[in-house]
């Protein structure tokens, strides 16, 4: 009879999960305008840590997402929680989404929601 292993490796899906959300339709004329990566800057460490500054990445995206300050104001209290937002653009959609969580961690928040609508707008407005 073969030898157990005594710490034997979790099978089968783990209970990770990431919300996205979908915006569209889009007319997507080029897609690196499209893509954007927002990393939050912080200070301290652990219990102490605090966002300073929202740096957005990308294309022309990302430009106008910067250049809103109401926007970084608004993202602030979620970027410890949130990690980083990235942006990409599908076929005819964009897809907004932020790092894995587990799933006693996964909930709804609509302040959230109301931070991804004004980047939707922002999307939208890159469209026309």
């Amino acid at each position: 009879m073969g030898k157990q292993d005594p710490n034997p490796l979790p099978y089968g899906a783990l209970q990770y999960f990431q919300i996205h959300y979908l915006i569209e339709p889009v007319k997507i004329s080029s897609p690196s305008s499209y893509m954007a990566k927002c990393r939050s800057k912080t200070k301290g460490h652990f219990g102490n840590k605090r966002v300073i500054d929202i740096e957005w990445i990308g294309g022309r995206l990302a430009e106008k997402l910067a250049s809103d300050k109401e926007l970084t104001e608004m993202l602030k209290p979620f970027m410890i929680e949130e990690g980083e937002i990235s942006i990409d653009p599908q076929t005819e959609r964009v897809r907004v989404y932020s790092k894995w969580k587990r799933e006693d961690k996964l909930e709804f928040d609509p302040q959230f929601f109301q931070v991804i609508e004004r980047i939707a707008k922002a999307i939208k407005k890159l469209e026309s």
